[in-house]
Parts: structure tokens; sequence; C-alpha cells
């Protein structure tokens, strides 16, 4: 595949957080669909690098080790990406260890508001929902209640249940937008704002450019019509980098395909290039 026909999806959940897919399945689908570079951006987890650098050489597309970060502003949950992260680094990982322990006290008091409303659930049930406990959250119990004929869908479950100002809706620990820009660069990571469209604070986004965000995700699959272009046109007049990609949380719930969304090789390769010029200065 010629660089010009190349594209890549850099933003990609597997079972090691949230989404339905093994790292395996992910390689897999992404050599279908002609994907020629992924990043495995699983929720406060850096968990399936070392599988994904195994699967890089078996099915040769190129990898990224990525994270997904939950940051706080205004009371409003903002995600940033993170790219090419030293997913080695003790300190990285002692404080990712530490958010995944939060994650699953959250989810024990969700269950337990769940079952102050008559649902009858019980956490341990989450084991059937995801691999990694560390990082049960509202999406897996969502599943566990659609499972249990206890809702619709997962939409159905956040709508009654689980989201803002819902009976078992639990607030969550979070880090703030510069804590988590600088969580990333201090392991020499690309850091990105993911669905800027769905935070709907674009106001922002320039302070944060000033803060060390280096990149926003302007193609993802909630970016329909003229957003995409909205946000090329951000991220040109600040100088930050574009990526996309797919969300994909595997073969359940709403979120995109692997093959979906198509960031521009042209676009991943200067990603590539800000992350190589970055760790040459250090």
């Amino acid at each position: 595949m010629s660089a010009a026909e190349a594209w890549a999806d850099l933003h990609i959940h597997t079972v090691k957080s949230d989404g339905t897919f093994t790292v395996e399945k992910v390689f897999e689908s992404a050599r279908q669909t002609g994907v020629s570079a992924i990043a495995i951006t699983d929720h406060d987890t850096v968990a399936g690098v070392e599988e994904a650098l195994y699967c890089e050489k078996k099915y040769g597309v190129e990898f990224v080790p990525g994270v997904e970060l939950s940051a706080i502003y205004n009371k409003r949950e903002v995600h940033i990406i993170g790219l090419y992260v030293d997913w080695r680094e003790p300190r990285f990982r002692e404080k990712l260890a530490r958010f995944q322990k939060v994650r699953a006290e959250r989810a024990k008091r969700i269950i337990k508001k769940l079952k102050e409303h008559g649902l009858n659930v019980k956490y341990e049930e989450l084991y059937e929902m995801t691999e990694n406990m560390g990082n049960a959250g509202r999406l897996h119990i969502a599943r566990l209640l659609v499972s249990k004929r206890l809702v619709r869908s997962i939409r159905d479950a956040f709508d009654r249940y689980l989201a803002e100002g819902r009976p078992a809706y639990v607030e969550k620990e979070r880090v703030t937008v510069k804590e988590a820009i600088d969580m990333i660069r201090s392991v020499g990571g690309i850091s990105v704002l993911a669905h800027p469209a769905l935070l709907q604070k674009d106001e922002m986004i320039e302070k944060w450019a000033e803060t060390g965000l280096d990149g926003i995700e302007a193609y993802h699959p909630d970016h329909k019509g003229d957003v995409a272009e909205k946000y090329l046109k951000i991220a040109g007049q600040l100088g930050l980098l574009v990526s996309g990609g797919s969300d994909c949380h595997g073969s359940r719930g709403s979120h995109g395909r692997i093959g979906e969304i198509k960031l521009p090789h042209s676009d991943f390769e200067k990603i590539r290039e800000k992350y190589r010029k970055a760790g040459e200065k250090r």
C-alpha cells in the first residue's frame, strides 16, 4: 500500500478496558479493512501493549502505544488520548494503577445504588463483561443490565440509571486537563483532545493548546457533516496536530468500527514525526 493510499485509526479500545475485541481481533480487523497503522487507547491502562507489539509483527500493521485518560473541566468530562506513550515507565504505570483502583471502587458504588433501586445485580457478575476488573465502568455495568434483561439497551441503561443525574450515577474522580496533558508528556507521548464535538467546549481548545495540548481528533464517528472540517480549521489556526479514529469498542455499542474513520497518512506522519523529534531532544 502506497503512502497516498494508507491511513490510520488512532482511537481503538479492547477487552483490556471497555471494548469487546481482543488485541489480536483488533489487528485482524485492521488488516482486513486496509488500515496501515493503529493505536490501542484503552481507558487508564496499557495492559494490551505487549500483546500488540507481537501482533504488529504478525499482521504487518504499524502499532502506536496509547492510552485514553479521563480529565475534568468545569464538571465536564474531557478525554485526552496519549499516543506513543512510554508504557514501561514505572511512575506512569503506578498512576494508571491508581486510576483503575478508583474505577473499581466507583463500579462497586454504582452496583450498590442499583441494588437499592431493586435491580438484582452483583459486582462479581462484571467478570463476565471484562477481563480487567480494574477498568470496570458504566459501559460494563450497562452491558450487564442488558444481559440480565433489566433494561432494553445500553442507551436505556444510561438514560434510566447511569447517566449524570440518574439514580445510580456516581461522580468519577478525575485529573485536570493540564494534569492529563502533563502526564502524557512526562512519558514522551503526544496528547490529543478526543471527540471535541461531544465536549462542546471549543472555546477552551486554545487555552489547552497553550498548556501543552499537541492535537485534536478531527475525524471521529460523531463528527458528522462539516464538523470534521471545523476542527481541521481550528487545528490549522492553532498549529495543532490532526488525529482521528473509529473509537471502536468492538461488536457491541454505538461506537464506530475499525475502518470506518480514515485518518490520512499525511496527518499520521506529522504525529509520528513530532514524536521522533521530541525523542531526539530528550
